[in-house]
């Protein structure tokens, strides 16, 4: 076994619903995911008041999800439209980075 099945071996651990991941909707479509949201949510929009920009990252399978998010389109997540910030691809996964504005 090489290193790449290594990490592929892995990512069934990481995404396992009984370990870390969960199940969501993304793009339409139910998939396992895990979601990020602790550390980057709220932050105050200076030229708007009472809008705060809200962020997660969403860690998911390369090739569960089938295709790239292009940067700055929009991303249906669990029926909540978010505009795709950043998508960092490592070792088979997408960290993808999703914003959207809320009162």
């Amino acid at each position: 076994m090489n290193f790449k099945d290594l990490v592929a071996a892995d990512l069934d651990v990481f995404l396992n619903t009984d370990e870390f991941a969960e199940d969501h909707t993304l793009g339409g479509k139910k998939m396992r995911l895990i979601i990020d949201s602790d550390s980057l949510n709220g932050t105050p929009l200076p030229h708007a008041e009472g809008v705060s920009l809200w962020r997660k990252v969403v860690y998911v399978s390369c090739s569960e999800l089938g295709y790239r998010p292009n940067e700055g389109g929009l991303l249906e997540l669990d029926d909540q439209t978010y505009t795709v910030a950043n998508v960092d691809e490592q070792a088979g996964m997408y960290a993808i980075t999703l914003e959207a504005n809320q009162l």
